[in-house]
């Protein structure tokens, strides 16, 4: 089972709860495009609101994850850059708020190269999965341009302001055990585990309290927003919100008659 409309992009298929996205443009570096925001977009918009969604993995094929904006197709804009801008991001970063605030959790899978835009897409995944020889860059100012696809937010909340401000101005490149080190990453593993390993955990979450996990990503979404007695209230709130699901009650339920729990993401 895949998406309801279909894609050139990437490749999306949905199993036993879990989403699976996998750029399919390795001949180009799995560039973000007008192509690929607008599918995007229509794809996250889909997959927040299928009851059968659980977990999302988010995977590219080919020699790198993805080389970030296509240059290529800016380039020939010439006078109407901005407006073609606009139109790029205005998908795009629909899509990747959205995948911020859906309730099912989303792992990257990364290898390769990893730069521009695509850092952001990456650092906005809940969890990341990367392979040790892979880089990170976003060379935003190398070419005269700032950053954009939530770079400035979705890093931020991963390394702080000052690590991000000084990744962005110089411009640099990360290898694998320092983007560990920052948080920007979660897991680093052999190149020829990566995807097994983003896959298994992947799995796991599909198969947890989705409503439960939803709940957590919104908490840590707003803790920089809140005071802290606001935020006290509100893991009071969401608490007592969750307690009310299936998934709380057999839980709870599984615990007590020291079992595994069988939950169903309700």
């Amino acid at each position: 089972m895949g998406l309801a409309v279909p894609t050139k992009s990437f490749e999306c298929t949905i199993e036993n709860g879990l989403a699976h996205i996998d750029l399919a443009q390795p001949t180009r570096g799995n560039p973000i495009d007008g192509t690929f925001c607008r599918e995007f977009g229509l794809a996250i918009s889909e997959l927040s609101e299928r009851a059968d969604v659980r977990a999302v993995l988010l995977s590219a094929r080919g020699r790198l994850f993805s080389v970030g904006g296509d240059l290529m197709s800016l380039v020939s804009q010439g006078e109407a850059l901005p407006a073609t801008i606009k139109a790029w991001t205005a998908d795009l970063h629909a899509a990747i708020a959205r995948m911020v605030r859906m309730r099912a959790p989303v792992v990257a899978s990364v290898h390769g190269n990893v730069a521009g835009g695509s850092v952001s897409l990456m650092a906005a995944a809940d969890l990341v999965v990367m392979a040790e020889t892979a880089r990170i860059s976003a060379a935003f100012s190398k070419i005269g341009f700032s950053p954009d696809s939530g770079s400035t937010t979705t890093v931020t909340r991963r390394i702080g302001v000052a690590r991000a401000r000084r990744f962005f101005l110089l411009g640099e490149a990360l290898d694998a055990g320092t983007a560990l080190s920052l948080g920007l990453v979660d897991f680093v593993v052999p190149d020829d585990a990566v995807q097994s390993e983003a896959l298994r955990i992947a799995r796991e979450l599909a198969a947890g309290p989705t409503e439960a996990f939803g709940a957590i990503k919104r908490l840590f979404s707003q803790t920089s927003d809140r005071s802290f007695e606001s935020q006290l209230e509100e893991e009071a709130q969401t608490l007592a919100a969750i307690s009310r699901t299936a998934d709380a009650r057999e839980g709870v339920r599984a615990f007590t008659e020291k079992r595994k729990p069988v939950f169903e993401g309700k």
